[in-house]
């Protein structure tokens, strides 16, 4: 797991750098595992400190991402509001060099009496968790409790006093010393440098245990005779430590971030693209935005999920049964044929014979032709029975060809989406989509379910350099809205090119947009589509008079046929920045 005890350590370091004796704003709540506190500094700075006890991007760090809160609290959030209301965050701790960090508050009673209170954030996989406690080490409340069904070794629940989580069996890195690594290296003399470090010390991940032994021209090879080396490094990484000289960096694979760490990166070679950071938590940030966003979709947005993926199987299954009609289809003019041929030799043919071998007077040099015959009627019935199954196969391709055509429309639409889901943000997004699905009739609305509000959010907001604001619907419903109803005639659509993703509206207000303003539109229509991480991505574009919706379509589907071009790759940075509604 990329947030190791060197991580940790980092984000300690810049608490306590830029936030030791911050006064506490405010407290959310954005899920059930997730506490973020907003934090006064003494310069008047707002920062927002995150404590994520997810199970899957559990983390620390100093955050300015923002995120909608329920609208009801958790009770650890609302203790923490009535408990924590003004206190101020005294230090920051990371005991024992373990994946805990320790936050000590100074705050008042009931009755306005000073005392201190701790939240203890654990860093641990599916274990993780934030926990509060008084002075006196008592579990005030916690977003995970654990009771002895879930563990017998280690309860964490109200009442009882903390206990940090078992040690490792590991040595503490700024307790070792010379003799102790030489000792470590004689035990362990066979074994791969590369797992070397996570296996003796704490602290260390595999990714970090790699980049050690890389740094000391050992990786693949045992630590046999490169004890020195090693442990050159490993004082690096102490010393590090002990200064707070930290480079956090993200190593990238195209577009997708692989790895980051709180120190730089050389183990991936001098042709990997690396990120650098100013600060972790900033690493921390951009790293886990997609996998965030994606995590969060799977969990709030997995009945969505379920349906447009059942939805999308069901319509792929039917579109190969109406391949196998069109299929069977084909002998319609085969059977044409053989009923002309049969009209036209009514006089050559034989009573009760099972076949007619005649000329095919309609190819070159008229070759002979055998047509199945049956022999319990006359060769003209038998005719007159081709001619039905002619007829019969070509209404039969007609109605196939239709019924394909809608299956393809009814997929073109499943798609966009789950474009529109994989970019949703905030629930009142997945509502929508749930909203759309129900009245397009592929979810039903839960019997017991309270009707509620309708739920209604405006598009995207963006502005380009010189000026021209514009507007990206964030689903099919958004889309026809914005495109249909909002937009002027005269403002300029933007989609990317035969697939799925937003509608986009420049607003041309007077004088037509400069061409660098159409290329930042292009851009951000590529960067809102399912081509998001395509390069050399093909947009239209036209002005909204061109562009009419079908009778009868689809939510989101659009037709127009007077368009220009746009080749462009998706800026994401770019998209940051024009955002105006961040």
């Amino acid at each position: 797991m990329p947030y190791d005890s060197f991580t940790a350590a980092a984000v300690v370091s810049q608490i306590n750098k830029e936030l030791s004796g911050a006064r506490v704003e405010r407290v959310n709540a954005p899920s059930a595992d997730e506490i973020v506190l907003n934090l006064r500094t003494d310069d008047r700075r707002s920062v927002k400190l995150c404590l994520s006890a997810s199970s899957s991007i559990p983390k620390v760090n100093l955050t300015d991402v923002v995120k909608d809160n329920p609208a009801q609290a958790s009770a650890l959030c609302m203790h923490l509001r009535k408990h924590l209301n003004s206190a101020r965050l005294l230090s920051a701790e990371q005991p024992d060099f373990e994946r805990v960090i320790k936050l000590k508050f100074a705050a008042t009673d009931e009755m306005g009496y000073p005392r201190d209170e701790y939240i203890f954030c654990e860093i641990m996989g599916k274990y993780s968790n934030v926990i509060v406690t008084d002075a006196d080490g008592k579990i005030i409340n916690c977003v995970k409790p654990v009771d002895i069904t879930v563990s017998s070794k280690r309860q964490v629940l109200p009442g009882m006093r903390y206990e940090a989580p078992p040690p490792q069996d590991k040595l503490i890195p700024a307790t070792v010393t010379a003799d102790t690594f030489a000792e470590l290296c004689e035990k362990y003399a066979e074994i791969d440098s590369d797992g070397f470090f996570v296996k003796c010390f704490r602290g260390f991940s595999p990714l970090l245990s790699r980049e050690a032994a890389y740094l000391a021209n050992a990786s693949g090879r045992p630590v046999r005779g490169r004890g020195a080396a090693l442990y050159a490094v490993f004082r690096r990484f102490v010393s590090r430590v002990e200064n707070a000289e930290f480079s956090p960096c993200i190593v990238y694979d195209g577009k997708r971030p692989v790895d980051y760490s709180a120190f730089e990166l050389k183990q991936y070679g001098d042709g990997a693209e690396i990120r650098r950071f100013s600060t972790v938590s900033e690493c921390i940030d951009v790293f886990y935005a997609e996998r965030e966003s994606v995590e969060r979709i799977k969990q709030r947005g997995g009945d969505i999920l379920r349906l447009v993926g059942a939805a999308e199987a069901h319509i792929k299954k039917k579109l190969e049964n109406i391949a196998d009609d069109l299929k069977r289809c084909e002998d319609a003019e085969k059977y044409r044929l053989y009923g002309d041929l049969l009209t036209a030799n009514l006089y050559r043919a034989e009573k009760g014979g099972a076949s007619l071998t005649v000329e095919n007077y309609y190819e070159d040099d008229a070759p002979q032709i055998t047509i199945p015959l049956d022999p319990r009627i006359s060769v003209s019935a038998n005719a007159q029975k081709y001619y039905k199954k002619y007829n019969k196969a070509k209404t039969a391709k007609t109605e196939a060809s239709k019924r394909a055509e809608e299956a393809r429309a009814e997929l073109e639409y499943i798609l966009t989406v789950s474009d529109a889901l994989s970019r949703s943000e905030t629930e009142e997004d997945l509502e929508q989509l749930r909203a759309e699905l129900y009245e397009t009739g592929y979810a039903k609305r839960k019997k017991d379910a309270k009707k509620a509000k309708a739920v209604k959010t405006r598009p995207m907001h963006f502005r380009t350099d010189n000026g021209y604001d514009v507007y990206i619907g964030k689903n099919n419903i958004q889309n026809d809205h914005l495109t249909l109803k909002e937009a002027s005639r005269f403002d300029w659509f933007f989609h990317v090119k035969d697939a799925p993703g937003s509608h986009v509206i420049m607003v041309q207000d007077g004088d037509e947009p400069p061409a660098e303003d159409f290329t930042q539109a292009a851009r951000l229509a590529a960067y809102y589509s399912s081509k998001r991480d395509g390069v050399n991505v093909e947009v239209d574009y036209t002005q909204v008079r061109n562009i009419k919706k079908p009778a009868g379509s689809a939510p989101g589907f659009v037709i127009y046929h007077q368009n220009y071009s746009a080749v462009v790759t998706p800026d994401p940075d770019e998209a940051a920045r024009l955002k105006v509604d961040k």
